[in-house]
């Protein structure tokens, strides 16, 4: 784990549970990990009771569990889990291309193109922590540019889990590079206002990776 972060007087849940979140979803925790509420309040400085404030909000995002008798632990996402967020992510993310492209307006092709840039420059990095955060931004603007609010909702549910997974996809990658590139067709089909092409491409996107990963797991599975 890292060094001692210390928390700024404002929100202590809150903050705890944003700098914990962005630990899980970079890797920064490991998958499986104990977390152990002395050792984080005396990490951060902070109450032993905002400490399990900010679990219990990670605990609601899916991104840590509490085991009886044992602690909190941060999720490994297993072959079932796996399925499940690619499944859900194909239908979610293919709605929400569809209404972006038929809904798409100059000012959002301009966010869109920018955040697709983004992504590009960043890959172009080749960090792997920052592409999978440049990825997800991209595709949760999609969604946003949907319009449609209980689509937003429900993505919100579960995009910090989407985060690990689409992370997890993206190792899957023996080029970072070609991971921006990828996304073009999909930005061109919403920004043309082809809602037809926009999901299909959405749905079919990173569908290798996502079936490699459930793959990968599912054969570690079997191996324990």
């Amino acid at each position: 784990m890292p060094g001692s972060s210390t928390i700024s007087k404002q929100s202590f849940d809150v903050q705890t549970a944003n700098i914990l979140r962005e630990m899980i979803v970079t890797g920064n925790l490991e998958a499986g990990s104990r977390l152990t509420e002395a050792k984080l309040t005396e990490q951060f400085h902070v109450s032993r009771g905002t400490i399990r404030a900010a679990l219990q909000k990670l605990h609601n995002e899916g991104l840590v569990s509490q085991v009886p008798y044992t602690g909190w632990h941060v999720i490994a996402i297993n072959a079932q889990d796996a399925w499940e967020l690619h499944n859900l992510r194909r239908v979610l993310d293919g709605l929400a291309a569809r209404l972006a492209a038929e809904r798409i307006e100059p000012e959002g092709a301009k966010k869109l193109e920018e955040a697709y840039q983004r992504l590009c420059q960043t890959c172009e990095g080749g960090d792997p922590k920052d592409i999978a955060n440049a990825d997800f931004e991209l595709h949760k603007l999609i969604v946003s540019l949907s319009g449609h609010g209980r689509l937003q909702e429900h993505y919100k549910l579960t995009e910090q889990q989407i985060r690990v997974f689409i992370a997890s996809c993206d190792s899957e990658f023996s080029d970072y590079k070609n991971i921006g590139q990828r996304h073009g067709a999909l930005v061109q089909a919403i920004l043309a206002g082809d809602a037809d092409a926009a999901e299909r491409l959405a749905k079919e996107h990173n569908a290798s990776q996502g079936d490699a990963l459930i793959s990968s797991l599912r054969q570690m599975e079997t191996q324990k």
